[in-house]
C-alpha cells in the first residue's frame, strides 16, 4: 500500500520545457559564444536535445565547453550553468493541466512531497508562482551543480517515516532522474511521459511499474 510520494517539479507540474527553458537555454547558449565557443545557436541546440537523453543540462554545457570552447570558454561554464539554473522566474506561472486538481486529491490521502532538482532559489520561486509552496509536507530541493542525485532524498523519506521502499511512490519525467533513482532505491516509479526526452524507458534493466502521459491518468493508473 502507497503511503507517500514524491512528484517532481519541472516538466511533471510545470511545463518547463515550453514555457522556460527556451530562453534559459538562449542566454546560456549565447554566453558561451560570446567567450569562444566555437558553435552557432543552431548547432548547440541540436548537441542539447541529444546529450539530454542521457546527462543533466548542467553536465552539456560543461562538454561543449571542452568540446568546442578555448580556455576562456571554459572559465565562464559556472557562469554559463548559472543562466540556465537560475533563470528570472516569472510571479505568476500555470500548472500543467490535470495537476491541481491531483495536488489536492493526493494531499488529503498520502504523505505529499516535492522533490525538484535545481538551485534553490529557483526552484522555490517556481513553487510559488505555480501556488503551490504550501501543498506538501516538504519541498526538498537536490542540488544538481553538486552532482547530487534523488535517491538519496527518496531513501531520506523512506527512513523519515519508516515505511517499506514499495511504500514510496516517485513521480516524474526524466527517466534519467527521478525514474532510475526511484528504482535504484526500491520504491515505485511512475514516469509522467511530458516534455523534453530526457531518456527512454528502454534503456532501463528495470521498467517504471507505472507510465502515463497526462495528470488524469494519474490516479487511476497508480491505483490511488
Amino acid at each position: 500500500m502507497i503511503k507517500a510520494i514524491a512528484i517532481d517539479l519541472d516538466d511533471t507540474l510545470l511545463d518547463t520545457s515550453s514555457l522556460l527553458a527556451p530562453k534559459a537555454t538562449l542566454d546560456a547558449f549565447n554566453y558561451l559564444i560570446k567567450n569562444g565557443l566555437s558553435l552557432s545557436l543552431e548547432e548547440c541546440e541540436a548537441q542539447r536535445v541529444e546529450l539530454i537523453k542521457s546527462i543533466s543540462h548542467r553536465e552539456v554545457f560543461e562538454k561543449l565547453a571542452l568540446d568546442y570552447g578555448n580556455e576562456n570558454t571554459k572559465k565562464i561554464v559556472a557562469k554559463t550553468i548559472d543562466l540556465f539554473y537560475d533563470p528570472k522566474i516569472p510571479a505568476r506561472l500555470p500548472l500543467i493541466e490535470g495537476a491541481r486538481e491531483n495536488i489536492d486529491y493526493l494531499k488529503k490521502k498520502y504523505h505529499l512531497y516535492l522533490v525538484t532538482a535545481g538551485t534553490e532559489s529557483s526552484q522555490l520561486s517556481k513553487a510559488k508562482a505555480l501556488g503551490i509552496e504550501n501543498d506538501f509536507e516538504n519541498i526538498i530541493i537536490v542540488n544538481r551543480l553538486l552532482k547530487n542525485r534523488k535517491k538519496d532524498d527518496f531513501t531520506n523519506i523512506i527512513k523519515s517515516l519508516g515505511i517499506a521502499p514499495a511504500q514510496l511512490l516517485c513521480i516524474g519525467n526524466s527517466i534519467i532522474s527521478e525514474i532510475t533513482d526511484a528504482l535504484a532505491v526500491d520504491a515505485l516509479a511512475c514516469y509522467f511521459e511530458h516534455g523534453e526526452n530526457r531518456g527512454k524507458i528502454s534503456q532501463l534493466s528495470r521498467k517504471p511499474q507505472y507510465h502515463i502521459k497526462h495528470h488524469s491518468e494519474l490516479i487511476t493508473a497508480c491505483h490511488l
